[in-house]
């Protein structure tokens, strides 16, 4: 594993292959590891760069008392495409998705753009549901992410962890769930508390996102919780070039559960030749979803 000095922490990333950069970016509660499957068949052709989030894997760990550090998710996001040298692919998971998005957001706004597409999947961006957009799965978001917030400061990570867990794969699947991955969950939900508390302030609206022209792919399990359903339909009216595909029988956690839908979407995206092609592609894609969609009406 390589590392990135950052101001407060070190940030650890996967560097493996040769080729066309592209820039992996795990969930909440994971690793680098999560795209061990996709790496693999990857790295024959293309260079894979894969950090492991604060917090998490290599990283330094989360501090479990005292002010979070000054550094952010998007903060390594950035130095790896620095690192790069040359436009890449971004492709990210659920928080991984929603780091990924603002890091492009950001480079929208810069002269020299140099991320060549997006691959969301299920980006947790929930600060889009808010200010009447969508009510009730705003306030949904609010309820689990203050219940983990307050039992997190509390010094209750167990009961921290069953509010966030309990939403995203239900109560029952959670209790079954490995005891190792429990402990992991509890283990890290100090973080998860934290990045609660940088959506709730977070201001960008969908219409800041409108800023991104590369193509976006946003992906999402057909069985997954509504407010990431709505997130994806928000964003989907506001990248001009963006197309939506959806894994049958998935749910939120599709590269765990559906690997393989998920490395065809990703190598579909990545094997275009150029960005033209691929906005061609997200361009054409976008015409046959609306027209089947007015066939249905």
């Amino acid at each position: 594993m390589n590392t990135i000095d950052l101001k407060d922490t070190t940030a650890a990333y996967l560097d493996q292959g040769q080729g066309p950069p592209v820039i992996l970016v795990h969930c909440a509660n994971a690793s680098h590891k999560m795209w061990r499957g996709l790496t693999a068949s990857l790295t024959a052709n293309r260079r894979v760069l894969a950090p492991d989030l604060l917090g998490y894997g290599h990283s330094s760990p989360w501090p479990s008392a005292g002010p979070p550090p000054r550094d952010t998710d998007i903060d390594i996001v950035e130095r790896l495409i620095q690192e790069a040298g040359e436009p890449v692919d971004l492709v990210g998971h659920s928080f991984g998705g929603a780091v990924c998005l603002e890091a492009a957001r950001l480079n929208a706004n810069r002269k020299s753009a140099n991320i060549r597409s997006l691959t969301l999947i299920e980006p947790v961006s929930f600060h889009l549901l808010r200010a009447g957009v969508a009510p009730r799965d705003w306030a949904r978001i609010v309820r689990i992410g203050r219940a983990v917030i307050a039992a997190t400061d509390a010094g209750r990570p167990a009961e921290a962890a069953n509010a966030y867990m309990g939403f995203w794969l239900g109560p029952l699947q959670w209790r079954l769930a490995p005891a190792r991955f429990r402990r992991s969950v509890k283990a890290s939900i100090a973080k998860v508390a934290h990045d609660f508390r940088t959506m709730f302030d977070y201001q960008p609206t969908a219409i800041d996102y409108g800023a991104i022209r590369c193509p976006v792919t946003l992906v999402r399990g057909a069985r997954t919780r509504r407010p990431a359903a709505t997130v994806i339909d928000i964003l989907a009216d506001a990248l001009s070039l963006s197309t939506r595909r959806l894994i049958p029988g998935a749910g939120h956690m599709s590269p765990f559960t559906h690997p393989a839908a998920v490395q065809d979407i990703v190598h579909e995206v990545l094997d275009h030749p150029d960005p033209s092609a691929l906005e061609r592609a997200a361009l054409e894609r976008a015409a046959l979803e609306a027209a089947a969609l007015e066939l249905a009406a």
